[in-house]
């Protein structure tokens, strides 16, 4: 199946799907995600889409492959920096003025109404050290834990990564981790938070004792990370294997993405691939099938499905893996799919891959004004990715 454009007129800057109502996998025709725009239009959308799963015929297939349909929008306070789901009801949402926002939505299918997305609770989670808001970056919820207790992470400007039970924002708790912008946040484990920064550092936490620094890791600046000698590495996202806890992704300012392997935090093994001519935006593990393979969105227009090991037991056994000083070694030639569009010239900010279907299913946003949504039925995966 071929890239689909919808120009919505809103430039998205953040995306995410929201799981099932009920079980572990959708069970009906359509899937919902949200997205958050900037600029002259500040809002969320609440979407739904063909679940490509149920294209057993090709009229089937053409039915499942329309546009994502609207279901429902609402005013957001700030840039949208970052959408994560707690649940297929609740999101929460980082925002360019420094708050941290709980979302209520229902996209009506379960009982016949109107579809919905309200604002719950608001938070301010991030300032300067002269109290003027700090824009947030990003915002993780915590696996494994049910919607009335998980934990909400986000990150800013200021350098600081604050934690809130999205049923609680106003106990939220802050902590200063760097001097630099922290750019991105993950939770590798229910009890582990990793955050990258524009220093080129990655910084993880046990968070049962949030206020100190468990590791930090360091990409020493080498041919396969950055262009040249003169370029400053700055990690712009950062991602955390689905299954595999130890296995981080970072999207850096020089177009590569690095591969981290962490069971050793003093020397990591870290594989570099350079998929795009601008910075990576986001990144994300593919959670369909074997997880071994990664999709990426960057300035340069285009997103990029990487295949980083057909064995995922193999890459931190492989000699050419990357060196033990933490430097990362250029990746030996793997299978990349490119995927761009004539309709689609600007910067693509943002994307996200559904966990809940046997098939690989990625939507992004863009600067252009689009939604780009990437559907690869289960039965094609292994033969269309790569």
């Amino acid at each position: 199946m071929t890239l689909q454009v919808q120009p919505v007129a809103r430039r998205i800057t953040a995306v995410a799907w929201l799981p099932p109502h009920a079980g572990a996998a959708y069970n009906d025709a359509r899937l919902s995600f949200v997205t958050g725009s900037g600029g002259k239009h500040r809002e969320l959308a609440l979407w739904t889409t063909g679940n490509p799963d149920f294209a057993d015929s090709t009229t089937d297939e053409d039915q499942t492959a329309a546009a994502a349909t609207l279901a429902a929008r609402v005013a957001h306070d700030g840039d949208v920096r970052g959408i994560a789901a707690v649940s297929s009801q609740t999101i929460v949402t980082a925002s360019s003025f420094g708050t941290v926002s709980v979302y209520q939505t229902d996209d009506g299918a379960a009982a016949a109404e109107r579809a919905r997305l309200e604002l719950r609770e608001s938070m301010t989670a991030h300032r300067f050290g002269d109290s003027a808001p700090a824009a947030a970056t990003d915002v993780a919820v915590q696996p494994g834990a049910a919607a009335s207790d998980a934990e909400v992470a986000s990150c800013g400007e200021d350098g600081a990564i604050a934690y809130a039970r999205a049923a609680r924002l106003d106990a939220l708790q802050r902590f200063e981790v760097d001097s630099t912008a922290v750019t991105g946040v993950c939770w590798p484990t229910s009890t582990q938070t990793a955050a990258c920064t524009r220093a080129g550092q990655v910084k993880v936490f046990d968070r049962r004792a949030p206020a100190d620094v468990a590791a930090v890791l360091i990409a020493s600046q080498t041919a396969a990370a950055a262009p040249s000698s003169s370029s400053a590495l700055a990690f712009e996202c950062i991602a955390a294997h689905p299954s595999q806890s130890f296995r981080l992704a970072t999207g850096t300012n020089a177009g590569s993405v690095l591969l981290w392997d962490t069971r050793n935090m003093r020397a990591p093994v870290i594989e570099a691939f350079n998929v795009h001519r601008a910075s990576v935006w986001d990144v994300c593990f593919d959670p369909v099938g074997s997880s071994s393979s990664f999709v990426s969105c960057s300035d340069d227009a285009s997103l990029a499905v990487t295949q980083w090991s057909a064995d995922p037991a193999s890459s931190s056994s492989s000699p050419a893996a990357a060196d033990m000083d933490g430097s990362p070694s250029s990746s030996p030639a793997r299978p990349v799919r490119h995927i761009s569009s004539f309709f689609n010239v600007l910067s693509v900010n943002c994307l996200d891959v559904c966990a809940f279907t046997r098939a690989s299913v990625i939507v992004a946003g863009s600067d252009s004004g689009n939604l780009l949504i990437d559907k690869v039925p289960a039965s094609d995966h292994h033969f269309r990715l790569f």
